[in-house]
């Protein structure tokens, strides 16, 4: 099991890609969260973005990185998945049951 990042400046883009990632299965929910981002190029600069973590299984990640590649070809977010470690069993189990078959 693992949580996928995605990563974007975009919010109509974040709700597309939670629309498009759970209609088709990929991930079992979504959090999205605003945040404020620091950059130091030439001076500190503030951004605003938005962070999609999503449960699914880590099978489907290449599915979802092809899917958002083919997607947003001229403006892909950020993209990347941490590992769950530890997990209840019955959880590991529901997130199994309400993914994509792989």
């Amino acid at each position: 099991m693992i949580l996928v990042h995605i990563i974007t400046d975009d919010k109509k883009q974040a709700l597309e890609i939670v629309r498009i990632l759970t209609e088709e299965k990929l991930i079992l929910n979504a959090i999205l969260s605003k945040k404020t981002v620091y950059e130091y190029t030439n001076g500190l600069i503030k951004k605003k973005q938005i962070l999609i973590i999503g449960q699914t299984k880590g099978l489907l990640f290449k599915i979802i990185n092809e899917k958002l590649s083919i997607k947003y070809l001229d403006k892909m977010p950020i993209l990347y998945s941490v590992p769950i470690v530890y997990m209840n069993e019955t959880q590991t189990d529901f997130i199994r049951e309400h993914t994509a078959k792989v």
